[in-house]
């Protein structure tokens, strides 16, 4: 027969001994202890004003299970190590230990059964001790005193209140709805399976994506190569800001901070929505519904076009030419220029005259040459037409533009001085080269740049000059001749409000168009001293076996009489 001893310190108390007692407890006014046996005997004491009273058995788990009506000035004077206040009563079994925190029943008529409050070392939590589906759970409400984490403490009524759903939501996911988070964390999506997803969408699209672009997002991904494996709900604001901050402000590099921090947003808001595609499927729900990089929108940390404009001048960073006092000089050097490297020369005297970014007009192919299939991918020139065709420009769009007299007569020269079975209208010269076409003019246009310099004064010399600024300089024209935006946007190939599709003209529209191009090549070239003469209508073309000679210059009386003018 198995004994069971309640504990006393006074020697005058008689020890009590219960046959076959599974568990027992005593009884004072403030709690009752219950005590089952093979017969369900009830044993009953008052030992509450007992001088020498304070045995405290405990549990198997160690843990003392004690019960009282919870107060908030309660609350906040319980710490482990101390002796629990008087009047609290006390529920056990089995034999003690050593265990370090307890747990108080809370018999508030506003609690719910099963809400309690665990003692620890360091703090006390809020918890709900319950059996839900057969399990018996303990449900983490929140923080009642001390440190734990970043947790808040809460109040006693609002942690009873919480309870409530907390108990409700277990009951839903039969189980702990903190141990349900963590289990549904460790399936939420790293930041580099958001990539992974985002380049994967890129590269498959009916329209995947250019080389640029994915080279683009490359590097955006480099600029958080620690973050791959971090969980992108736990990538907190301020951990964003200060990345995005490193880079704009200590290495100096806002193009790069902005950009990276587009490209990672953009990521994740494809992430958010092919997710929540396969969790509308699949009948649960979406591991990924915040975008954390929205912080970044919220405080306004990308610069406004105000600030972009302040700081391009800043920085000399948009430096179209000048009509009234390089322009000339720079073409003038360009067409002498041309005798040493024709191919650099014409590539971008004709990327001015249109005012194509330099990556598109490097790629142009002579139409016959082409492929008919591949006619709707292919950027083509047809001289017989007098039409260039930009396919899949930057923003999407396909883009036929009227070559003007002068870039005719300029791609007519062109062509003859190349091999017949090159595609490409301006093809490399280099027997190594990746591509079949030219693509780098910078040692060329700066070489044209000195020469233009060296008859210029130093306020009139070009100081800085980009591939991009020549699409800047066909930009400056259009607005010299008083073109609305809307028309210079058509020109330029961007585009339009509304979803317009810039390669698709009426007749009337294309004949408009038309004499835009001749103006514009009439303002660009009309002060050269031998370009505008030799290439202009009526004008003196001189090609001889060496290939391109420059004529002499003409009489400008006769200009007025072409009917170019």
């Amino acid at each position: 027969m198995k004994i069971y001893e309640s504990l006393y310190k006074s020697t005058t108390c008689e020890k009590l001994k219960f046959p076959c007692v599974t568990r027992f407890a005593l009884v004072c006014p403030e709690v009752t202890y219950y005590a089952d046996s093979q017969n369900s005997a009830k044993i009953s004491a008052d030992t509450a004003n007992h001088p020498n009273f304070g045995g405290l058995l405990k549990n198997s788990a160690g843990k003392r299970r004690m019960r009282t009506t919870l107060t908030q000035a309660l609350v906040d004077k319980l710490r482990w190590g101390r002796p629990a206040p008087a009047g609290i009563s006390e529920e056990f079994w089995g034999d003690g230990t050593t265990q370090p925190n307890y747990l108080i029943r809370d018999l508030h008529r506003d609690a719910p059964s099963g809400f309690c409050l665990r003692v620890n070392k360091k703090n006390a939590v809020y918890l709900m001790d319950k059996t839900v589906n057969n399990k018996n759970l303990k449900i983490p409400v929140g923080l009642a005193s001390g440190k734990k984490g970043s947790e808040q403490v809460i109040s006693l009524d609002r942690a009873r209140k919480k309870a409530l759903s907390d108990l409700a939501r277990a009951e839903e996911l039969g189980a702990s709805p903190k141990q349900h988070q963590k289990q549904k964390r460790a399936d939420q999506l790293t930041f580099g399976e958001v990539w992974d997803m985002y380049e994967n969408y890129l590269r498959t699209r009916a329209e995947p994506a250019k080389e640029n672009s994915m080279l683009a997002v490359k590097k955006a991904r480099d600029k958080f190569e620690d973050w791959e494996e971090l969980k992108v709900v736990s990538l907190q604001s301020q951990m964003i800001v200060d990345r995005f901050d490193k880079h704009f402000f200590t290495l100096k590099h806002p193009t790069a901070a902005e950009a990276m921090a587009r490209w990672a947003s953009a990521a994740i808001d494809k992430a958010i929505e092919l997710e929540a595609i396969d969790a509308m499927s699949e009948g649960r729900e979406p591991r990924l519904v915040h975008n954390p990089f929205f912080a970044l929108k919220a405080l306004e940390k990308f610069r406004t076009a105000k600030q972009l404009e302040k700081s391009y001048k800043a920085k000399g960073i948009r430096n179209p030419l000048s009509f009234e006092a390089n322009v000339t000089p720079f073409l003038d050097a360009l067409w002498k220029y041309r005798s040493r490297n024709p191919l650099a020369a014409d590539f971008i005297a004709l990327s001015l005259l249109w005012g194509l970014r330099l990556g598109e007009a490097a790629t142009f192919q002579w139409k016959e040459r082409v492929p008919a299939d591949l006619l709707s991918q292919t950027r083509w020139i047809d001289l017989n037409a007098g039409i260039g065709c930009i396919s899949d420009g930057k923003n999407g769009n396909d883009h036929e533009f009227p070559i003007g007299p002068c870039a005719l007569a300029l791609l007519k020269i062109r062509k003859s001085m190349l091999s017949p079975d090159t595609p490409w209208v301006f093809p490399t010269e280099s027997a190594s080269a990746k591509r079949g076409y030219y693509t780098d003019p910078s040692c060329a246009m700066a070489s044209i740049q000195r020469l233009a310099n060296e008859g210029l004064t130093p306020d009139r010399q070009i100081k800085v000059l980009r591939g991009h600024d020549i699409r800047r300089t066909f930009g400056r024209a259009c607005e010299m001749l008083g073109f609305t935006d809307r028309q210079t946007k058509r020109l330029l190939g961007h585009a339009i409000a509304g979803g317009e599709t810039v390669g698709r003209y009426t007749e009337p529209e294309w004949k408009e168009i038309k004499n835009r191009m001749i103006r514009l090549e009439k303002l660009i070239l009309g002060k050269t001293s031998h370009m505008y003469d030799a290439l202009r209508p009526n004008g003196e073309l001189a090609i001889s076996e060496k290939g391109f000679e420059i004529p002499a210059k003409s009489n400008r009386k006769s200009r007025a009489k072409s009917s170019f003018s």
